[in-house]
This record gives C-alpha cells, sequence and structure tokens, in this order.
C-alpha cells in the first residue's frame, strides 16, 4: 500500500506541529518522523532478527521522498510502535489514519 509519509503532523486548530532536529533546529513534525522515531525505540523481546528488519524498515521509511510502498505486515509494525512509543493521541491517531489509507 502506498503511504504518503511526508505529510505534516496538524494540532487540533490546524497549525502545523513542530519536532527536533536533534541539532537544535525546529522542523515540521512529519509522518515519516513519527515512524521512525517509534520504531528506533526498543522493545523488550526484539531479538537480533527483528532489530535487522526494523532498521531496513527504518532505512527503507527515511529514504523516501513522499510516497513508499509498505507491506500489510510493515504497515501492522509501524501502527503498533506508534501507539506504543507516542503518549500523544493526536500524533497516533494521524499517523494511524495515513498509516490505513485515510
Amino acid at each position: 500500500m502506498l503511504v504518503k509519509v511526508n505529510k505534516v503532523l496538524k494540532t487540533l486548530d490546524g497549525q502545523t506541529m513542530k519536532d527536533n532536529d536533534g541539532k537544535g533546529n525546529v522542523i515540521d513534525a512529519t509522518v515519516k518522523l513519527a515512524i521512525v522515531n517509534a520504531l528506533l525505540n526498543p522493545e523488550k523481546d526484539d531479538t537480533p532478527i527483528r532489530k535487522l528488519e526494523k532498521g531496513e524498515l527504518i532505512r527503507k521509511i527515511y529514504k523516501a521522498k513522499d510516497e513508499i510502498d509498505l507491506t500489510a505486515e510493515e504497515i501492522t509494525l509501524c501502527k503498533k510502535r506508534v501507539g506504543e512509543v507516542f503518549p500523544n493521541p493526536l500524533i497516533v491517531l494521524q499517523v494511524i489514519e495515513i498509516l490505513e489509507g485515510k
């Protein structure tokens, strides 16, 4: 399924959510950044093989310019990790809607 990973996340009033690029610069928060950050967070039961699979998926998503073709399994993993990692339900809602093609 094609997913638009460069979609910008919005606040309730329609303003662009902001993030930090790790160098002190403020940047627009995107679906891509949310998914990559969620996948980068380790899980207690990660095996070396699972880490490798996640690493490959992170690289694939990070390199995407606008749209990326993700398998159903990759989408399920992204939804799971975003839901587990982010405490902000508005981020979770928007990312999952994009992952589901809404």
